[in-house]
């Protein structure tokens, strides 16, 4: 073999490692590169929904915050002074309500209940507030609100009545404990309405109570554990904002 062909093999290989050296450099130039145009499209994106989060409204929580009352354990409420009409927390019966439509006025000391176990209450009131059976105490900001239950003097409204059958300390609408008669307002066309558009709720959600409540400020009021939605006429989607707000977050978890 002579110099000249020694010489061209030494020149070929170094060729070869100049073009393996050079596809390496490009290789990893490419690869920073991707690295770079990944990591600014990740800035930029959040970036974006940063200022979207930053500048897009925030929605307002669904209705209005009650100050807790506690979740003390009574067989009468006689005595106890809610802070709201309808009350959102406070001392209560051992007894709940489940769900349903009640045809009949349902002491506090049983919704109260059931609130504190994720239910949502819908009271609808057709009669004209103030009557004889209201009295009224000064509360918190000089508001006005009703003593235990909105029928007051009424003694099943005050002391819990209902005798569970079995295990369960709860009731159905079909077998709920005797109430006080409905005033005659009740009873027309224009209030069955009204109760006939807060059913679907009822069968939409598991937890959902509509009754009839005497003596409330507005005609349709929403409540929760700690929470209260008062509405002067029946509105779909509040109500239904709120239930899916607060459904079965009350702050003791059961199963039913």
């Amino acid at each position: 073999m002579d110099m000249d062909e020694e010489l061209s093999r030494y020149q070929r290989r170094k060729l070869d490692k100049a073009r393996q050296m050079l596809a390496r450099e490009r290789g990893q130039r490419w690869q920073s590169g991707l690295r770079l145009l990944f990591l600014a499209v990740a800035v930029g994106l959040i970036g974006y929904f940063g200022w979207r989060w930053l500048t897009t409204p925030r929605q307002p929580k669904s209705g209005e915050e009650v100050k807790e009352m506690g979740r003390e354990h009574v067989t009468n409420i006689k005595d106890v002074v809610y802070n709201s009409n309808p009350p959102t927390s406070g001392p209560h019966f051992s007894t709940w309500a489940k769900k349903g439509v009640y045809d009949r006025v349902l002491s506090d000391g049983y919704l109260i209940h059931s609130l504190e176990h994720g239910y949502i209450v819908i009271s609808y009131h057709c009669d004209e507030p103030e009557s004889g059976w209201v009295r009224r105490v000064l509360a918190h900001e000089g508001e006005t609100v009703m003593p235990a239950s909105d029928s007051a003097g009424l003694d099943p409204l005050y002391s819990m009545t209902f005798k569970p059958e079995g295990k369960m300390s709860v009731f159905t609408p079909d077998k709920a404990p005797e109430g006080e008669e409905l005033p005659s307002a009740f009873e027309r066309e224009e209030c069955q309405a009204v109760v006939e558009k807060l059913q679907p709720f009822v069968e939409r959600y598991e937890r959902v109570i509509v009754v009839p409540r005497i003596n409330m400020e507005v005609p349709i009021a929403v409540t929760a554990w700690g929470r209260i939605d008062k509405l002067d006429e029946f509105d779909e989607e509040r109500i239904e904002r709120f239930i899916k707000a607060y459904h079965n977050q009350g702050p003791e978890k059961t199963i039913e």
